[in-house]
């Protein structure tokens, strides 16, 4: 009987919600908005959170209001422009400002990028992060052309990893409250340079700045009075290096010259006083390299030195020469290299 009992209960509430009584309210979406954002915020992506609007009018705004947009893999670059621009016509006096938006494609084109990059800019007043999963491949250049990337006034930090799409830098525009940025797998094109905007007068707050894989990097002349750390990795192509960087502390520059360039055609001029760690991992030669006085130096890194090498062999020269212009060095850190006997060396003199 108890049973019987219990069954007839059950029917009874589930008869009761089907035929809209009172368990039928929508207590959920009554919560406060911070309490909604929550639940939305962990949903993982913009996409998720956005098909929320579906549910109820109280959820079409909502997604509007989180301070995070995150677009991953089963994102398009149709979607994220939609999601923006939808924002922006969404977007209340109470609404934040975005503070970050994380966009992972593959095989972005340069004309999708611009469609939804300057809407973004509009918004954001904190990091931005654009990766491009396609597998890299140097003849992307100028297939589709290339895109501008718009001044973000606000923005703290911005990464770019775009696969050698082209890329052409603001000619106008100053990125006032970037500390932090990062280009990977980039083509530069246009009049203006990676080094024009980057320094002071563009980027009066930036403190670290790394280019890695760039195309046509040329010659880079940088002039900062906030910029603590410089890395430059695999930038082929640079031709002459000129940084004038009073508060730095850090500079690494990992194979960046030209290889067409004879060692003596490679110049560089490095005005740093306070520098602190130097990983020089390139050709360097006494007559075109100048460091200027460095009197806080204490760390340094250099290329290889090929143990048993031939007479002549570039990098044991180059490593050589730049350990005798520093006297003295509190920690050096030096890669042995030992050949097999069946491998060719190939000495540049």
């Amino acid at each position: 009987m108890e049973h019987i009992q219990g069954e007839t209960e059950t029917a009874a509430k589930r008869a009761k919600l089907s035929a809209g009584g009172g368990g039928s309210e929508d207590r959920l979406s009554a919560l406060p908005d911070d309490v909604l954002l929550h639940i939305l915020s962990d949903l993982g992506t913009t996409s998720a959170a956005a098909r929320t609007s579906v549910l109820s009018r109280r959820w079409r705004r909502l997604w509007a209001l989180l301070p995070d947009l995150h677009f991953f893999w089963d994102a398009n670059p149709d979607s994220v422009h939609g999601a923006l621009a939808a924002l922006e016509a969404m977007a209340h006096e109470e609404a934040p400002p975005l503070r970050s938006l994380i966009v992972f494609l593959s095989h972005a084109s340069p004309d999708s990028l611009a469609a939804w990059l300057p809407i973004a800019a509009r918004r954001l007043a904190g990091v931005l992060t654009f990766v491009d999963m396609a597998p890299r491949n140097d003849a992307r250049e100028g297939e589709k052309g290339a895109f501008e990337l718009p001044c973000f006034e606000k923005a703290t930090a911005m990464s770019f990893d775009l696969g050698f799409l082209s890329l052409a830098l603001p000619p106008s525009g100053v990125f006032s409250r970037l500390t932090d940025l990062s280009l990977d797998g980039v083509q530069l094109h246009g009049p203006c340079g990676i080094g024009e905007v980057a320094s002071s007068s563009r980027c009066p707050s930036l403190r670290r700045l790394t280019i890695c894989n760039a195309q046509g990097l040329g010659n880079f002349t940088i002039h900062s009075e906030s910029l603590l750390e410089i890395q430059l990795k695999k930038s082929c192509g640079l031709q002459q290096l000129t940084i004038v960087a009073p508060a730095l502390k850090k500079l690494t520059l990992f194979f960046c010259f030209s290889i067409d360039l004879n060692p003596s055609q490679q110049v560089a001029d490095i005005a740093a006083p306070q520098l602190v760690s130097l990983e020089w991992r390139d050709a360097y030669d006494p007559s075109s390299v100048q460091f200027g006085k460095m009197a806080h130096l204490e760390w340094l890194g250099t290329a290889f030195f090929l143990v048993y090498g031939p007479d002549g062999y570039a990098h044991n020269r180059d490593c050589v020469m730049l350990l005798r212009h520093f006297e003295v060095v509190h920690t050096l850190s030096l890669v042995l290299a030992y050949m097999s006997e069946d491998i060719e060396v190939r000495i540049s003199t």
